[in-house]
């Protein structure tokens, strides 16, 4: 039996952001405003992400800290939602031009081919007229994307973890799909409330693409942790804050153990598929490791 880590890759957690806004679509804050608030707040790597077009704004790029191109394309046209603001939004990262036209998976290719990773923004999310959504069975079909939000303060983490369960399964270990948490900042009080923690060997955008594509990250909302393997086990500890739960969740979404020390490991057994785990704190905040899976 083998145990699939994806964090056993060298490294140290760097926090990243890879979903947010400014002035340049529908943010509050000007990119350098937003961009010395995530410097501040102990950032490494920042993605703007504005709707449908790519700003870039690098005047505070040093040794530590980085900031990349990305865009959130609403993903539009005949004959499923003829106007331009309506439709799902699809995350595109390390691109450095929107895509215009075409359906998912014509804009998930042309991201890949530009080099760019692409991600399912806020799944469960019901704006745009209830269009805004990815269902399911879409984002079971799709081939080529990476990521998957399970938690943006505009959806409903719930049901976006359950859409990741689902297409874990769907796709397997061939086409894994990791799970990310953002903060989707438009505004000031929604800075800072999800990211993910990437394990990366230098903060360089060579290096984070790589964790990205491993991943080589977990996602948090409040939580810092980590994860790994140990012979034929699943271990995680939690490492800040002091109090709550280690839950250990099979590819079906049920949970195999649940421990509320700081510290647990979880013996694989060989029928689980995959483990990943959650940890949920006393607080309300979480944070959810990549999926180990078992061959």
């Amino acid at each position: 039996m083998t145990i699939l880590d994806p964090y056993a890759a060298p490294g140290d957690y760097r926090k990243v952001q890879l979903h947010c806004h400014t002035t340049a679509s529908d943010g509050r804050l000007s990119p350098a405003q937003l961009l010395r608030m995530y410097k501040a707040a102990g950032y490494a790597f920042v993605f703007i992400t504005d709707h449908n077009r790519v700003t870039r704004e690098d005047s505070l790029d040093d040794a530590g800290f980085l900031a990349l191109p990305g865009t959130e394309d609403t993903v539009t046209g005949p004959p499923a939602f003829p106007l331009p603001v309506l439709g799902p939004h699809l995350g595109r990262l390390f691109v450095e031009s929107p895509t215009r036209r075409g359906g998912a998976q014509e804009r998930i290719d042309r991201t890949a081919s530009e080099g760019g990773l692409a991600s399912l923004c806020h799944p469960s999310w019901t704006g745009n007229l209830w269009t805004g959504r990815w269902p399911v069975r879409t984002a079971a079909a799709l081939r080529g994307y990476q990521l998957v939000e399970v938690w943006n303060p505009h959806s409903r983490s719930d049901r976006d973890t359950r859409l990741w369960s689902s297409v874990l399964r769907a796709k397997g270990a061939q086409e894994p799909v990791w799970g990310v948490a953002v903060d989707d900042c438009h505004h000031p009080r929604q800075f800072n409330r999800g990211w993910i923690m990437a394990k990366v060997t230098a903060v360089s955008a060579g290096a984070l693409r790589q964790a990205l594509r491993a991943g080589a990250f977990y996602a948090s909302t409040g939580v810092t942790a980590d994860f790994g393997v140990e012979g034929t086990a699943v271990w995680a500890r939690r490492i800040d804050p002091a109090k709550g739960v280690l839950r250990f969740i099979d590819a079906r979404g049920v949970p195999r153990l649940e421990v509320e020390s700081p510290e647990g490991r979880y013996p694989v057994r060989g029928d689980e598929e995959l483990i990943r785990v959650e940890v949920v704190a006393g607080t309300g905040a979480m944070a959810w490791s990549q999926p180990f899976w078992i061959r």
